[in-house]
């Protein structure tokens, strides 16, 4: 009896672990700060500066967002925001607290598929689908059906066509004048745009986190003895920033005039419209970062006897220095430079949105799977 609870637990460990992206902690600030930044962009049309100021009650600034990133703590269930900002971390809460047989209907799948795409399932030839360290198990961005009911999509997930779907949704919203909450309901929530574009904002700020991208979620591909491999997973996410075991006050401080910088200087470098390709094109570059990710957990391993998984120096894993995208880092910096990524993308997904919505002949991106 007691080993087929063990065998329960590890299976609920391992349906949430492999749905959850950044903490809730940063997927909050990642929408704040791209409703902070659109308001304070000239372009940004006036009545949508004003919707976002009256969702998102919570504005600050940058002096507010450096407070908030080195002192506040947030946790896995956050009660205190609302609107925008509370959409933004839901879709974890479903991932993590529906029932595995409750689906969404357009997707006919569970929430927790919609996070992530496992890029390996759709190489082309006759070589194994699986994570390789030199990079030679990721596709090209034409291996990619745009097809909801390819069958690989179950096993892969949906994160592209997640958040072409919600894209399209939040512009039906902004055009239908549902700007506020709604009774109208649609997969079990309303059908507001507040509601989607804090779902919008979590899949799409969900898309750079790399192990989102890969089978190997965990970057046990590093280890000898995969069973007590450390979960790389949730280091990456959430030790540094809103662990609750340890404060980490220290590598804060050393990460926020890293991300501070990638926030002002570093665009968004996707420049397709097409969203899932868009998608697509985020999920392959993020997959550059998985070696360094992986080589920074071997440095960091704090083995631990028997058969309890082993652990990471979390200071050594964020100062370990590898290499993305061409350049030496940080493993601190490249998560910098992803957070910032997500803030540019969720900033730029919604106000096209809005802009997209105030024009009555142009109809709305949304998945090939229709309503």
């Amino acid at each position: 009896m007691l080993n087929r609870i063990a065998v329960l637990i590890v299976c609920v460990l391992t349906f949430v672990q492999s749905a959850s992206a950044w903490s809730s902690k940063e997927h909050i600030q990642i929408t704040r700060i791209a409703a902070e930044q659109l308001i304070a962009d000239p372009t940004t049309p006036p009545a949508m500066k004003d919707w976002l100021k009256k969702q998102i009650p919570t504005l600050t600034d940058i002096a507010g967002e450096k407070d908030y990133l080195l002192h506040k703590r947030i946790g896995a269930n956050p009660t205190e925001f609302t609107s925008i900002l509370k959409y933004a971390t839901r879709p974890d809460d479903h991932a993590q607290q529906d029932p595995q047989d409750s689906k969404i209907p357009v997707f006919n799948a569970h929430e927790k598929l919609m996070h992530y795409i496992d890029l390996e399932l759709f190489l082309t030839g006759d070589a194994k689908r699986e994570y390789r360290p030199d990079l030679s198990g990721r596709p090209k961005i034409d291996d990619f059906p745009h097809d909801l009911k390819d069958p690989r999509y179950v096993q892969a997930g949906y994160l592209p066509l997640r958040v072409e779907y919600c894209y399209g949704k939040l512009v039906d919203a902004i055009r239908a004048g549902r700007l506020d909450h709604t009774g109208q309901i649609l997969e079990g929530e309303e059908d507001s745009a507040p509601r989607w574009a804090g779902y919008l904002a979590h899949y799409l700020a969900d898309n750079t986190q790399p192990h989102h991208a890969t089978i190997d979620y965990k970057s046990a591909t590093y280890f000898a003895n995969k069973r007590k491999a450390p979960n790389v997973h949730a280091e990456m996410e959430y030790k540094m920033i809103d662990d609750e075991k340890n404060e980490h006050a220290e590598l804060r401080a050393e990460f926020w005039p890293l991300f501070a910088k990638a926030l002002a200087e570093a665009p968004d470098p996707v420049d397709t419209e097409d969203l899932f390709k868009a998608t697509l094109e985020v999920s392959m570059t993020s997959y550059g970062a998985l070696p360094m990710i992986g080589e920074a957990a071997v440095a960091a391993l704090k083995p631990n006897p028997g058969n309890k998984p082993d652990e990471l120096d979390t200071e050594v894993f964020f100062r370990h220095v590898g290499t993305y995208k061409g350049q030496k880092m940080t493993v601190m910096q490249m998560k910098a430079n992803q957070l910032a990524w997500a803030v540019k993308r969720v900033e730029r997904e919604l106000k096209r949105a809005w802009i997209e919505a105030q024009s009555p002949t142009t109809a709305p991106l949304a998945a090939p799977a229709g309503n």
